[in-house]
C-alpha cells in the first residue's frame, strides 16, 4: 500500500500544476545554498558558527508557524477525502498515507539547508561527518512531523466554533509579522529618519551572545547542531546519540500523533449543514442615495460577513492584522508611520473580499434569474465593502493622525482613500475575473474546509491598491491638496469600474454558475473564450 500511495503522489507532482511548486523549489533551494555557503565560511573565521544555529532555529521555526500562516488549506497533496470510502481500516491507511509526507519540496529544501551541519562537522574527520550525516537526517524527520502535526491540530480545531477565532489571529499574527517585522530594525538603524535624517546606524558584526547561542542549541531545532558539533570536537558519544535519540522520539511520537488525528478524520463521516438558527425576517438597511435593491444586497453582504465560516475568518484576520502592525510600529521610535496603517487596513480588506462570489456558491443563480439584481448585487456589494473596511480604514488613518501628529498624516488620508475606492471597486471586478472555487457555500460549514484558493487574486490586486494608495502621495503639496487628489482619483475609479463589473457578470455569469455547480473553473475558461 505505502508502494502504491508514493506513485499516487509522484503522479499528482507529475500532473499537477507547476508553477507555484517550481517557484518555491527554486527559492527554497537558492536560500538553503547560502547557508550552506556560510556554514563553509565559519571554517576560516569570516562568520560564527553561532549565526547557523540561529538560521538553523529559523527554518525550524518555518515549519512550526508556516501552517498555521494558512490554517484553512490542507497541504497534503493527497486529499483525504479521496480515501475516506475506501474499505481499509483508517489507522491502516494513516499510517501507510504518512510515510508520503516525506516526500515533498519542503522536506527537500529543508534536507539541503540541514546539510550545512555536515559542513561544520567536516573538519572533525569522517567518524564526525557520518554523525552530523545521521543528525541531518533525524532533524529534518523531527521538523516534518513537528508541521504535520501542527496542521492537522489547526484542520482539527478549525472545525469547532473557537476555531474560526483562533485562525483568525493566527493568521492576523503571521501577516502583520511579515508586513511590519522589519520595522524595529528599520526603526534601530534609522531612528531619525521621521525627522529627515538619513543618518545609518551601523550595526557591530560579531558572534551572537553565548547565552542565545546555547539557548537555541537546548531547543529541539538545535538538537541536531549541538550533536553535529560535539561530534566534530571529539565530545564523546553521550552529547552526540542523546540529541539523535531525543529527535528521533520526539519525531516519533509527533507522526503516532499525526497518524491518530488522520485516522479519525477518515474514521468521521461527511457532516451535513443543519441551520444553527431559523431564518427570520429583519429590518432592512437604510443607506443614503442608494435604491431599496442595494440597500438589500449590502444587508445581505453584511451578514453573511457575519455568519459565513470562511468569510468570518477573513473579515476577522483582515482587521486583526493591522492592529497588530499598529501595536508593532508603536513600540519603536517610528511613531510617524502610525498613520499609514490606515491605508494598509484597506489593502487587507481588499485582499479578503476577492473570492465573494465563488464563496457564494450556486446561490448565484438567484442573480441571473432576477431581472436588474446584476447590476443592484454589484453596487450592493461595493456597499457593503465600503462599510466593512473602507470607511473604517479611512477613520483609523484620521485617529492615528491626530494621535501621532505625524507629518505624514495627510498622505496616509489621501492613500487611504484611493485604497478604499481602489479596494472597493476592483474586489468585486477580480471575484469575476479569478474565481478560485472551492466547497458550495451550502455545503460549507467551518472554516477549515477547502473554500477555494484565491492566491492568485490577492497577488494581482494587493500591487494595483498599494499603488492606489501611493500615488495620491506623490503629488508634493499641503496635506488638503493630497486629500483632494485622492477624492478625484476615487470618484474616477468607483465611476467607471463598476459598470465593466456588471457587464462581466453578465457575460460570465452562465459559465461562473456552471464552474460552480461543477467545482471546475476550466468551465468559466470555456465560456470566457466562446464569449470572445
Amino acid at each position: 500500500m505505502i508502494r502504491t500511495l508514493f506513485a499516487l503522489k509522484l503522479r499528482l507532482f507529475r500532473n499537477g500544476p507547476h508553477n507555484e511548486r517550481a517557484f518555491s523549489l527554486v527559492a527554497g533551494l537558492v536560500l538553503a545554498a547560502l547557508v550552506i555557503a556560510s556554514a563553509s565560511l565559519t571554517a576560516d573565521g569570516v562568520i560564527h558558527e553561532g549565526w547557523i544555529a540561529v538560521v538553523v532555529t529559523v527554518w525550524g521555526g518555518m515549519w512550526l508557524f508556516g501552517p498555521l500562516a494558512q490554517p484553512r488549506h490542507d497541504p497534503s497533496v493527497i486529499s483525504r477525502e479521496w480515501l475516506r470510502s475506501y474499505p481499509l481500516r483508517p489507522w491502516r491507511l494513516a499510517r501507510a498515507l504518512s510515510w508520503t509526507e516525506l516526500l515533498g519540496v519542503g522536506p527537500l529544501i529543508t534536507l539541503v539547508g540541514l546539510s550545512s551541519l555536515v559542513v561544520l562537522a567536516a573538519p572533525g574527520g569522517t567518524v564526525a561527518v557520518a554523525a552530523a550525516v545521521a543528525a541531518v537526517v533525524a532533524q529534518l524527520y523531527l521538523l516534518i512531523w513537528t508541521g504535520k502535526t501542527v496542521a492537522a491540530l489547526a484542520a482539527w480545531l478549525l472545525q469547532t466554533r473557537a476555531g474560526m477565532t483562533l485562525a483568525s489571529v493566527q493568521t492576523a499574527i503571521m501577516l502583520a509579522l511579515s508586513f511590519a517585522g522589519w520595522v524595529p530594525v528599520a526603526a534601530w538603524l534609522l531612528p531619525r529618519l521621521g525627522e529627515g535624517d538619513i543618518a545609518l546606524v551601523t550595526p557591530a558584526a560579531g558572534q551572537p551572545p553565548e547565552p542565545v547561542i546555547d539557548a537555541l542549541a537546548a531547543w529541539p531545532t538545535g538538537w541536531g547542531y549541538g550533536a553535529a558539533l560535539a561530534a566534530r570536537d571529539g565530545a564523546g558519544p553521550g552529547p552526540v546519540l542523546l540529541p539523535l535519540a531525543a529527535l528521533l522520539t520526539l519525531g516519533a511520537l509527533l507522526q503516532l500523533c499525526w497518524i491518530a488525528l488522520t485516522a479519525r478524520a477518515l474514521r468521521r463521516p461527511p457532516r451535513r449543514t443543519n441551520p444553527r438558527r431559523p431564518a427570520a425576517p429583519r429590518r432592512g438597511l437604510s443607506l443614503p442615495f442608494a435604491t431599496p435593491q442595494v440597500a438589500a444586497v449590502a444587508s445581505r453582504e453584511l451578514a453573511t460577513w457575519l455568519r459565513d465560516p470562511a468569510r468570518g475568518v477573513e473579515l476577522r484576520s483582515a482587521w486583526l492584522t493591522p492592529l497588530l502592525m499598529a501595536l508593532i510600529i508603536a513600540f519603536t521610535d517610528w511613531s510617524w508611520a502610525l498613520p499609514l496603517v490606515g491605508p494598509a487596513a484597506a489593502v487587507f480588506g481588499a485582499m479578503v473580499a476577492i473570492n465573494t462570489y465563488a464563496l457564494d456558491g450556486t446561490a448565484l443563480w438567484q442573480l441571473l434569474t432576477t431581472p436588474g439584481a446584476l447590476k443592484a448585487d454589484v453596487h450592493g456589494r461595493m456597499a457593503a465593502w465600503a462599510l466593512l473596511f473602507g470607511l473604517p480604514s479611512i477613520a483609523l488613518a484620521a485617529v492615528l493622525w491626530a494621535a501621532t501628529g505625524s507629518p505624514l498624516g495627510g498622505v496616509a488620508i489621501g492613500g487611504a482613500i484611493a485604497a478604499a475606492a481602489a479596494g472597493c471597486a476592483g474586489a468585486p471586478l477580480l471575484a469575476l475575473v479569478m474565481p478560485a472555487v472551492g466547497t458550495d457555500a451550502r455545503d460549507r460549514i467551518y472554516p477549515g474546509q477547502q473554500a477555494g484558493d484565491p492566491t492568485g487574486g490577492q497577488m494581482t490586486i494587493f500591487p494595483v491598491v498599494l499603488l492606489a494608495a501611493v500615488l495620491p502621495g506623490v503629488i508634493d503639496g499641503p496635506w488638503w491638496v493630497t486629500v483632494l487628489v485622492a477624492a478625484v482619483l476615487a470618484g474616477a475609479v468607483l465611476g467607471a469600474t463598476p459598470a465593466l463589473t456588471v457587464r462581466l457578470l453578465q457575460q460570465r455569469g452562465t459559465g461562473l454558475l456552471e464552474a460552480m455547480a461543477t467545482r471546475d473553473t476550466t468551465a468559466l475558461r470555456a465560456a470566457a473564450r466562446a464569449k470572445s
